[in-house]
């Protein structure tokens, strides 16, 4: 009776740590079965999110890139994480020309932040023609003339100097090119300066003429061509009409070598003439 009472139990003990396994398995799967689903349900929830299209840069655009339709492409974007600055597909159109204020790296969304439409000023170099240079003046070398000057004038200047006892007036520079007034090259600026465009050769002529004269600058119109000639008689009387005053040709001492000695012999005559005439006035 003893042994059978012992047998059962025994068999029971087992049953039980298969029960017990069997329920910790189960536990287990239902726990994983539970993760999985809930897993699933996040990425249904995710593919559900709202989506919206946005323009991005199509590669790294530095600043100051003028936006073509190249610099762009169109990506899918969470709708709540998208900023109210980015920029939909649809007025891809309008933004076309516009000018990068800042860097964008690859793929990142395009805010209107990062765009302006007011081209940025040239640089004044690109204003050159090959050969030329900038040469900036002070406006008091030019006279009155700087207070109204703007960029793109064009002026010539004349040069006022003593020249072998005379006073001239000629034309130094035609049809100089003004690149800037002051510090703005619109002109706007009343400043202390002139930025003209000019070759080394006639930069050179203005700083010795500014050294040894006086000059005049004279507004022209930009599409005038003329050349105009040095005259000839450029002092104020030739230039005014007046006869100039006669030359005296100097004179020329002719000596005659027979003549010599009766010229000595005068000369010293009238050499005794006056000193006989001097001592009578002694008394």
């Amino acid at each position: 009776m003893m042994n059978r009472m012992s047998h059962v139990l025994q068999r029971l003990r087992r049953t039980g740590v298969y029960a017990i396994a069997l329920a910790a398995g189960l536990v287990s799967a239902w726990a994983v079965r539970e993760h999985v689903q809930q897993r699933v349900q996040a990425l249904e929830a995710e593919a559900r999110m709202p989506m919206v299209s946005r323009l991005v840069a199509a590669y790294d655009l530095p600043a100051g890139t003028q936006l073509e339709e190249v610099h762009l492409a169109v990506r899918e974007i969470p709708e709540q994480w998208t900023s109210r600055a980015s920029i939909d597909p649809l007025d891809l159109s309008s933004l076309l020309g516009a000018t990068l204020l800042a860097d964008v790296a690859n793929g990142e969304a395009l805010l209107r932040g990062h765009l302006t439409f007011t081209a940025p000023a040239p640089a004044l170099a690109s204003r050159l023609y090959s050969g030329q240079r900038a040469l900036t003046v002070a406006a008091a070398d030019l006279g009155g003339l700087a207070d109204v000057l703007r960029a793109g004038d064009a002026i010539d200047i004349y040069v006022s100097f003593a020249h072998r006892q005379r006073e001239l007036t000629v034309p130094l520079l035609q049809g100089m090119r003004v690149l800037m007034v002051g510090s703005e090259p619109e002109g706007e600026s009343k400043g202390g300066s002139i930025t003209l465009a000019a070759t080394p050769d006639e930069a050179m002529r203005f700083v010795a003429a500014r050294q040894s004269g006086v000059l005049t600058a004279m507004l022209r119109h930009r599409d005038d061509a003329a050349v105009v000639s040095g005259a000839a008689q450029s002092d104020l009387a030739s230039l005014i009409g007046l006869e100039p005053e006669p030359r005296v040709a100097p004179g020329v001492s002719i000596v005659y070598g027979d003549r010599l000695d009766s010229r000595l012999d005068e000369g010293i005559s009238n050499l005794a003439a006056v000193q006989a005439g001097t001592n009578k006035e002694q008394p």
